[in-house]
């Protein structure tokens, strides 16, 4: 057996003796997405690959080679990536209409058109195919064979791909405006992968109350007192704005605070006779961040619409982290029901040429790693075990979450074609929000008086 075999076998440790399969052959892999079909459940009219009559980032510009086509998926859908005869990105459908091969497995030969790896059935960017050529010039396959074409913009480095079956819209209406402005804006990128359906992943982002403990060790974090949403039981002020996006309101963060009007850094829980945090030690240093913050109020915000903070559709989150004068976007853009590409962008607005160089190289020396990988990334374990499918017992705090969800089946362009289970007329998770906030607003009513109705509208099961 050999001694080190031996011994896992004895201790029972992975890779070896019971541990090897204490949680069955899946073991912490991703659970496979199923989507619920409960009449009393809002998540049912959600697609699992998401809104299709919409404006999607893909790649950036610098990735798409002029010698070799580039392949990418994006809501279920295979797409190829080329540089044209004038140099910008564009996307066919991932398939030769000729035998149906993957015209990203071709080359380039041609500067500005893409070549399938079977016939050589040559096409532009807007999918004509141009040339046939192991037809010679004479093939009857020119101008009778045309790929299907994807409308593309490329802005600040970023192609944008439209993924509808429709006219595309003017794409100011689902990019944010700041990508439409001069060399001052600064936009910064990361692409990152979660095994998770880009639902799961969005509805992380709206979900403060994670901040004060699933994050609690980043480096981040650990600048703060608590971080995130202070401890509070009742749910956010949430405001569906021009029905594109769902922003959350300040309210009711002073629900623990004493006489003095602080929020104490440790709490009691009597049913577990405990403290949390359990020790004060990051106090030593606080405070000097604590500093360095209020500096930070004076700088001036980033300015931005309304409508473009939030959540807004499809499926981006943006919020101004990292100090006021930057926005900060999660865009959450589904690959399969498993599988969301996160593509986080940070703008700044700078007006000196040092300036944006500064801003640039301490991006990818230091800023991109604490708060994309030390601090983003501690989400994904939560993430990528969520069942979505199984009943939820919701929260007053959850009423943002829900928010969101009832914007999209409601507002989102192409909700109509999801939406083939008739709902009840308000759903178990809408009665759950409601009547938290309601019992908890009479115990506070001085807090509640600030709090404004819950947008609400997704669906979860209360204990039957």
């Amino acid at each position: 057996m050999g001694l080190i075999k031996g011994i896992k076998s004895v201790i029972g440790g992975y890779p070896g003796g019971w541990k090897k399969y204490a949680r069955g052959t899946q073991g912490s892999a991703t659970p496979s997405f199923i989507l619920p079909s409960d009449p009393d459940d809002l998540r049912s009219q959600l697609p699992p690959l998401g809104y299709r009559e919409y404006w999607y980032p893909a790649i950036t510009a610098d990735s798409v080679s002029k010698r070799k086509p580039t392949g990418l998926k994006m809501l279920g859908e295979n797409l190829v990536l080329f540089k044209d005869t004038h140099g910008e990105v564009q996307a066919l459908w991932d398939y030769c209409p000729h035998r149906g091969v993957y015209l990203s497995f071709g080359d380039c030969f041609f500067e500005g058109f893409v070549s399938c790896p079977y016939h050589g059935a040559t096409f532009d960017g807007d999918g004509e195919c141009v040339e046939f050529i192991t037809e010679g010039p004479d093939s009857k396959m020119v101008g009778n064979l045309k790929a299907k074409k994807f409308p593309t913009r490329t802005l600040k480095g970023i192609v944008f791909v439209w993924m509808g079956e429709g006219e595309p819209v003017p794409i100011e209406e689902d990019v944010p405006p700041e990508l439409f402005e001069g060399k001052e804006m600064v936009l910064l990128n990361t692409i990152r992968y979660w095994h998770c359906n880009w639902m799961i992943a969005l509805e992380n982002q709206s979900d403060a109350h994670n901040c004060f403990w699933v994050h609690r060790n980043s480096f981040v974090q650990l600048r703060n007192r608590t971080g995130g949403r202070p401890r509070t039981p009742m749910g956010y002020r949430s405001t569906n704005v021009n029905n594109v996006a769902v922003v959350a309101k300040r309210g009711a963060e002073q629900y623990y605070a004493d006489e003095n009007g602080k929020v104490p850094y440790q709490m009691y829980y009597p049913r577990i006779d405990a403290k949390w945090p359990k020790y004060k030690w990051r106090l030593l240093w606080t405070w000097f961040f604590d500093l360095v913050e209020k500096m930070n109020r004076n700088r001036k915000p980033f300015d931005t619409p309304e409508e473009w903070q939030g959540m807004h559709l499809p499926g981006m989150h943006r919020l101004r982290f990292g100090g006021p004068s930057v926005m900060y976007t999660r865009w959450c853009v589904p690959v399969e029901n498993d599988l969301t590409r996160v593509i986080y962008f940070r703008s700044y607005r700078i007006k000196t040429r040092l300036g944006r160089i500064w801003e640039r190289f301490s991006y990818h020396l230091y800023r991109n790693f604490l708060f994309h990988y030390n601090f983003s990334d501690q989400d994904y374990d939560a993430m990528r075990t969520t069942r979505y499918h199984h009943p939820e017992y919701l929260s007053a705090t959850d009423s943002h979450v829900i928010g969101q969800r009832k914007l999209m089946v409601t507002h989102a362009r192409g909700a109509e074609k999801h939406q083939s289970i008739k709902l009840n007329a308000q759903t178990t998770a809408e009665q759950l929000v409601e009547d938290f906030n309601n019992d908890l607003a009479m115990s506070k009513p001085e807090i509640a008086s600030k709090v404004s109705d819950q947008i609400a509208g997704s669906s979860s099961k209360s204990n039957k």
